[in-house]
């Protein structure tokens, strides 16, 4: 996704990918989802999904027809799934045709050709409620002297300015608490979506936008250095965001 999302939910913020072979159907489904607030990257045929993917391009949701000329969606779903690619696939159907072979490639849902807004929706509505209820692990804060438990999907950024911990959250607000980021990053670390990117900083891999020179920009439009002791985690983004976002 080329453009910052601001400070978004992951659903509000998810990045599709659409393909279909008959331009006229591309176009409205892309036209359909612009409605509901997104904007799909939109392809025509399976090889230019796969160069897409390839590239390093973030995608969470693949809508996929089934019913291609040079590469059916079954097939392509099978080489995004060979390549790395974790995220939900959605197939476009006519048909129940190819419910035995879409199996393989752990299909999330169907959509029945023409899609309309009700049921586009109600789909991207699933694969957000099911994310957020296999998503619920996190940390346990001490803040004036009341616990506060806060999920992980939920801290975008964790700051360290003197003596305090700063933990930057995606709904904007900021948890602080009087500790050294030694104590903290071990157990974030643990995590596979958190990487330290500087001395001073842990960031959520999946709340990062892209990455340019030697800073993340975040979806709060917040600019995390990367330190070169930390260059690594550079590689972590590109890997993370062609296999989808991870948890």
């Amino acid at each position: 996704m080329s453009t910052l999302c601001g400070i978004l939910s992951w659903g509000e913020c998810m990045r599709l990918l659409l393909c279909d072979d008959m331009p006229e159907e591309l176009d409205k489904l892309t036209v359909l989802l612009n409605g509901l607030g997104y904007k799909p990257a939109a392809f025509t045929n399976g090889s230019d999904v796969l160069e897409h993917v390839r590239s390093g391009a973030a995608v969470d949701v693949c809508f996929l027809d089934i019913v291609m000329a040079d590469m059916n969606g079954v097939e392509l779903a099978e080489k995004l799934r060979e390549g790395g690619f974790a995220g939900e696939i959605v197939f476009l159907t006519a048909s129940n045709d190819f419910a035995h072979q879409s199996y393989q490639v752990e299909a999330f849902d169907y959509l029945l050709k023409p899609a309309s807004p009700e049921s586009v929706g109600r789909v991207l509505g699933k694969i957000k409620a099911a994310r957020d209820k296999a998503d619920t692990e996190g940390i346990r804060l001490k803040i004036s002297g009341a616990a506060r438990f806060v999920l992980f999907r939920d801290i975008e950024v964790v700051e360290v300015i003197k003596h305090n911990v700063y933990f930057r959250l995606s709904d904007g607000s900021v948890a602080e608490v009087r500790a050294a980021l030694s104590e903290i990053a071990p157990l974030l670390l643990g995590d596979s979506r958190f990487k330290q990117c500087h001395i001073s900083y842990v960031v959520n891999m999946n709340a990062i936008v892209t990455v340019t020179g030697r800073a993340a920009v975040m979806r709060s439009r917040m600019m995390v250095p990367i330190s070169r002791r930390y260059a690594d985690v550079k590689d972590a983004v590109a890997k993370r965001m062609i296999g989808g976002a991870g948890k």
